[in-house]
């Protein structure tokens, strides 16, 4: 049984979170989904939405087994262990200590070809609709 992680902040879910996630889970028999902590994020004024909410969204999709909330990849890839960690094509780069886990742990790395779509993109357009 194959086990793919998916890390992210998957604040204000949208279709192309949905869509990177049911292309994830297509590359094993297991998907579980990291929320990064909501002190973690590394986004100014993120997230909007807190991470127990975030987990319960994510957890509540047919195509995720597991919705777990970490301090960020390498904690996630120390405590799911997985076979692939599933990036979105726009996240070629790992973090060192993340590669280095990976490798060190035979964890295989694929990218899914998904759209890109952005929570903050989303975010800046209903701002400028609500100032108009």
């Amino acid at each position: 049984m194959k086990t793919v992680l998916c890390n992210g902040c998957f604040d204000l879910f949208h279709y192309g979170h949905l869509l990177h996630l049911q292309a994830a889970r297509n590359m094993g028999d297991r998907l579980v989904v990291s929320i990064t902590a909501d002190a973690h994020v590394n986004k100014k004024g993120r997230p909007v939405i807190p991470a127990h909410e975030r987990a319960a969204i994510v957890g509540a999709l047919k195509c995720v087994d597991e919705a777990i909330i970490v301090t960020g990849m390498l904690d996630a890839l120390q405590r799911v262990r997985p076979d692939i960690v599933a990036k979105g094509r726009d996240y070629k780069n790992l973090d060192a200590a993340d590669r280095r886990f990976c490798e060190d742990n035979n964890i295989e790395m694929r990218f899914t070809q998904t759209p890109k779509f952005s929570s903050t993109e989303i975010l800046n357009e209903a701002r400028r609709r609500i100032t108009v």
